[in-house]
């Protein structure tokens, strides 16, 4: 498999939310989940980049349902774009309920940046190549979030 793709880097990880992850209505924290996505997009970087990485940023993390202990969450972070020394992750949580059949459902998703580092220095990552359709539109859209960041990033200078 190709070190350079998408699908190379993908990673995914399922774990049953337990009490010891929520909060006192019973639903799992947001953060626990967070913590869960960074563990993933981190992976998922690494892989891509073949050395350590750190998260810069995290964007337009969206809560769309809430989750409950006992469903079992599935993460998935895919590399969407790669710039010189940074990498943009997608990463979506699914929520399966046990109780009662469900098609699993996105629960949340987020764009992470995150940072290659050599010595405690950025340091360049190589290039992506997409090569489905789906691939080509997850890099647009990874490409997309990054020129709107570094847009952001000029416009605090």
């Amino acid at each position: 498999m190709n070190q350079n793709n998408i699908s190379f880097s993908r990673a995914e990880t399922c774990t049953v939310m337990e009490p010891i992850h929520s909060n006192i209505f019973g639903n799992v924290h947001g953060g626990e989940l967070m913590k869960l996505m960074d563990i993933i997009a981190g992976i998922t970087a690494s892989k891509h980049a073949n050395g350590m990485v750190v998260t810069a940023r995290v964007d337009e993390l969206e809560f769309h349902k809430s989750i409950n202990i006992g469903a079992v969450v599935t993460c998935v972070g895919q590399l969407s774009y790669v710039g010189n020394t940074s990498l943009q992750v997608m990463v979506t949580v699914l929520v399966h309920e046990i109780e009662r059949y469900s098609e699993p459902e996105v629960a949340l998703t987020a764009f992470f940046t995150m940072v290659h580092l050599k010595d405690h220095k950025p340091s360049p990552v190589p290039p992506l190549y997409p090569t489905t359709k789906e691939e080509k539109e997850l890099f647009a859209l990874g490409e997309q979030k990054y020129k709107e960041i570094k847009a952001k990033m000029s416009k605090k200078s």
